[in-house]
């Protein structure tokens, strides 16, 4: 027979592993502080205006990327539980009917054509 026989486990929790997270992983959840490069420093001067420029462009496009959004979810006619961006698409919904209204008014059809396409509204 083997000597080395298998081991028991003990019942009693070792004391030196314990649930409590170490010093090591704590570490690694907390991220990093850069101490060199541009990330470190805020910007100034025209950096600054050029970042505000491009902060307030792209929160632009995504207003009106939500408000088509919120248009097309209101124009197919499901319901809606957000109030404000209800209102944003019906408003968006309106603009798009007036648009093609004008649109319509501008080109040469003729006077059937023009009555059926009232009735469809």
């Amino acid at each position: 027979m083997a000597q080395g026989g298998s081991k028991i486990k003990s019942s009693k929790p070792n004391p030196k592993k314990s649930n409590r997270p170490t010093q090591k992983t704590q570490k690694k959840k907390k991220q990093k502080q850069v101490s060199k490069g541009w990330k470190t420093f805020a910007a100034k001067g025209r950096k600054a205006s050029q970042a505000k420029q491009e902060i307030s462009t792209s929160k632009a496009i995504n207003r009106k990327n939500e408000i088509a959004v919120a248009a097309r979810a209101v124009g197919s006619g499901a319901k809606f539980a957000l109030k404000d961006l209800k209102e944003a698409g019906k408003k968006e919904v309106l603009k798009n009917k007036d648009a093609l209204r004008k649109k319509e008014a501008k080109s040469k059809m003729s006077e059937r054509m023009k009555e059926q396409l009232n009735k469809l509204k």
